[in-house]
């Protein structure tokens, strides 16, 4: 589709929305379009290589892009809030809306303040004793993983990098002994 041709190309296309959000962390529009391309990541990684490739199908036991899901689910419990993000964003799903919040800038919020005192969006994690979490936090956790998917699983050489740095890349790499 235009310049985007495969599942590399459309994480890129993640990054360049996860920057989006980090530059305007109290958009929703930012922060649905980036939970929209990070949910349908995983169509676009089973249409470009994982649905013919039985060796990774057999490694995963799945069968189909429903099996496919289904696994992503056991992988990591924050896709499926960013699924929730994505299909109440473009279903109107008013319920998908309750648990979300915009945060002001100082002494406001889950947190205190937003970063540098500005103004953030986050969502409610638990049903019991509800918890914030910035949605920069559930989106990076997420990109992580299919970052981490592409890079084990995928047929490229190289992947992209965004202009924010991930929390994990950051850190100092481990002394040798």
């Amino acid at each position: 589709m235009f310049d985007i041709n495969n599942s590399r190309d459309f994480y890129q296309k993640l990054l360049e929305d996860f920057d989006d959000y980090m530059e305007h962390q109290d958009s929703a529009r930012h922060a649905m379009n980036c939970a929209i391309t990070a949910h349908h990541l995983a169509d676009w990684v089973w249409g470009d290589f994982s649905k013919d490739d039985d060796a990774l199908k057999a490694k995963l036991e799945v069968k189909d892009i429903h099996d496919f899901r289904r696994w992503i689910d056991t992988q990591t419990v924050w896709y499926g809030v960013v699924q929730g993000l994505s299909n109440g964003s473009k279903h109107f799903i008013r319920k998908a809306a309750e648990g979300t919040h915009k945060i002001g800038g100082f002494g406001m919020g889950g947190f205190g303040q937003g970063p540098y005192g500005m103004s953030y969006l986050a969502i409610e994690v638990s049903d019991t004793d509800p918890k914030l979490l910035p949605v920069s936090l559930l989106l990076e956790v997420v990109i992580r993983f299919w970052r981490d998917f592409l890079k084990q699983h995928g047929p490229y050489d190289s992947l992209p990098k965004g202009k924010v740095t991930l929390m994990d890349e950051a850190l100092p790499a481990a002394p040798h002994p």
